[in-house]
């Protein structure tokens, strides 16, 4: 018999509200655009929130900061992380002030495995996909050792609650772990939506509000305010900017074509039918690249 686990849930927005903030946590409206940039990795959208989380946390689940052993962990990922691993990231050290404060020690950020990876935009899937994408999903704990997760509160970081099939995805994979309680924490939830009647416009409007294309991609890189993800990984691969990204990979930095090369090979891209050509031009302009130029390259993370 699988044991019941205390679980919550805490959106910084909720979208279907008047206000869309959390209680006052967060003063300012929820912005579309910031919310679009921070998909696409930057990381100034991406402090913003993790700040305004930390608020919402300090009012509304203050039992984190003091919970004897704390866990976190953001959403699945394979090799190349997802943007709510950057938020999480920058999260941890909010965590851990408050937790210093109260004499305890920080939380550490383990990762969540998905072992496979897969070509296509979840975002744009309706709920009945969705459910029938995560039922597919293997995921591994094997980075949870056993003696962390005994009696700990386990605290999950993702960006938007839609269906909900994420969710049920990862409370079905952490039933058996010997956790106290579970929270999940989002930016912005859309409380309600209706599973069969969901339109996947909503959320894919969302995610693309300031980053339509590669040109609006190019600014945060070159701005220095971008950290990679899966999510931006697909989009400068995909068919739907096949002809822009000759002309966009000019224009980018030695160190972001190489890292672009190897997470295509991380996350097996490369292989996709649906990212092969974007791979390949990717090759084609690392080729092109004088080899002092990437000499001078940072190391890849």
């Amino acid at each position: 018999m699988t044991r019941l686990i205390p679980t919550c849930e805490l959106p910084l927005y909720s979208l279907g509200s008047p206000a869309a903030r959390a209680g006052g946590a967060f003063p300012a409206p929820f912005s579309p655009a910031r919310y679009s940039r921070y998909k696409y990795g930057s990381l100034t959208a991406t402090e913003a929130f993790a700040q305004a989380l930390k608020a919402a946390i300090s009012m509304r689940a203050p039992e984190l900061d003091r919970a004897p052993r704390l866990l976190v962990t953001s959403s699945p990922y394979a090799r190349v992380p997802t943007a709510a691993t950057t938020l999480a990231r920058r999260l941890l050290p909010l965590l851990a002030a408050a937790r210093a404060r109260q004499g305890l020690a920080p939380a550490p950020l383990i990762q969540v495995e998905r072992l496979g990876t897969t070509a296509g935009d979840y975002g744009t899937l309706s709920a009945q996909a969705r459910d029938q994408h995560m039922a597919a999903n293997a995921l591994s704990f094997r980075k949870f050792r056993p003696g962390q997760v005994e009696g700990a509160h386990l605290l999950i970081i993702d960006d938007v609650r839609v269906t909900g099939a994420h969710q049920r995805c990862l409370m079905r994979a952490t039933d058996e772990l010997p956790l106290a309680a579970r929270t999940f924490l989002y930016i912005a939830s859309f409380p309600g939506a209706p599973g069969a009647g969901f339109d996947p416009t909503a959320e894919d409007a969302l995610n693309h509000a300031a980053i339509k294309t590669l040109s609006d991609l190019a600014g945060i890189v070159e701005d220095g305010d971008f950290a990679w993800n899966v999510r931006a990984c697909k989009f400068i691969l995909g068919p739907a900017n096949h002809a822009d990204l000759p002309r966009f990979l000019r224009r980018m930095p030695a160190w972001f074509i190489r890292a672009l090369h190897r997470n295509s090979h991380l996350d097996g891209y490369w292989r996709m039918a649906l990212y092969a050509r974007g791979h390949a031009v990717t090759c084609a302009e690392l080729g092109r690249r004088p080899d002092r130029e990437l000499a001078a390259c940072p190391p890849v993370a």
